[in-house]
């Protein structure tokens, strides 16, 4: 008797974690915590044992909402301290995420504040609250200016075609390419839309401030082909010395102690200004017409100062 009872009590306990550990994922679906208590017909009996476990939960201190066929958990069974700086801070993080365009980060950080809020008893969502309404400064990011063009640029990405795109180079030009565009990139204080030009196989990043024009094609883009693979040469204490950026490795190691490079996907004007500085310790290998392209950079640079 006692050896059923521990049994049944150390199943009641998994189960109480289990829940908890679903509340905390925000996976607490009625249908999966209903689950957890067995199949069968017995749906009432099912509905008396999952209010029982919820109603322990709440003895603990613990809040639940039950909110389109989901259970929320609006607190945890502890509470972190928080002062008003820490608030505050708190404060100016949430307005600011608002402003995010990118989705993809503006979801991981309002997921990260969240989890923090979860820690908040009632008194500290009081005066977070407060100090959140008295909150009036603007927070707008620097390219809010752009914020259509580079929500158009997001929807573009997520159609899946391939584009037409027209927009000025940084010499003012006005240039049409057919290209893939792949994913909105932000430095300091530009953004720009990341593009796969198929005619020339290379991946170049685009002002989306100097974007005039995006047609939609109709051809479906593929992933298979949307790389661009450059192999430079490295010698001397650069190759000692050299640190790998994001998407390279090294192929080879010389015998002279040259070292040969393997970048992938790094736009092409990005990459060039990059190996000019490595002077002579530095040579492209592969493709052809990029080893070209560096020889034309070089040349024309060269030419100021004759």
């Amino acid at each position: 008797m006692t050896e059923k009872f521990k049994e049944k009590y150390n199943e009641g306990c998994i189960k109480i974690f289990t829940i908890l550990l679903m509340l905390y994922k925000n996976e607490a679906t009625y249908e999966d915590i209903i689950n957890i208590f067995g199949y069968g017909p017995k749906g009432d009996k099912q509905n008396v044992m999952l209010n029982k476990f919820l109603n322990s939960l709440r003895i603990f201190g613990i809040k639940i909402e039950k909110r389109n066929n989901k259970f929320i958990m609006q607190n945890m069974p502890f509470s972190i301290d928080f002062d008003y700086n820490d608030l505050k801070a708190l404060s100016i993080f949430e307005k600011l995420s608002k402003n995010i365009t990118n989705e993809k980060i503006k979801s991981e950080f309002q997921q990260f504040l969240k989890y923090i809020k979860i820690h908040f008893d009632s008194n500290t969502s009081l005066k977070y609250k407060n100090i959140l309404e008295n909150n009036s400064n603007d927070y707008s990011f620097y390219h809010e200016n752009l914020r259509e063009q580079i929500l158009e640029c997001v929807e573009c990405i997520n159609l899946n075609f391939k584009i037409r795109l027209k927009y000025f180079n940084m010499k003012g030009e006005e240039i049409e390419c057919y290209c893939t565009p792949k994913e909105i990139i932000y430095d300091n204080k530009q953004a720009y839309l990341k593009i796969y030009k198929q005619k020339e196989n290379v991946i170049d990043n685009v002002k989306i401030s100097s974007i005039i024009n995006i047609e939609y094609l109709p051809t479906i883009k593929t992933e298979q082909a949307n790389t661009m693979t450059v192999a430079f040469r490295l010698k001397g204490r650069l190759a000692k010395a050299y640190t790998l950026k994001e998407g390279e490795k090294i192929s080879e190691y010389g015998k002279d102690g040259s070292i040969l490079i393997i970048n992938q996907n790094e736009p092409i004007d990005t990459l060039l200004a990059r190996l000019m500085r490595y002077d002579s310790n530095c040579i492209i290998e592969r493709p052809k017409f990029l080893k070209a392209q560096m020889k034309k950079l070089i040349n024309d640079t060269l030419k100021i100062y004759e």
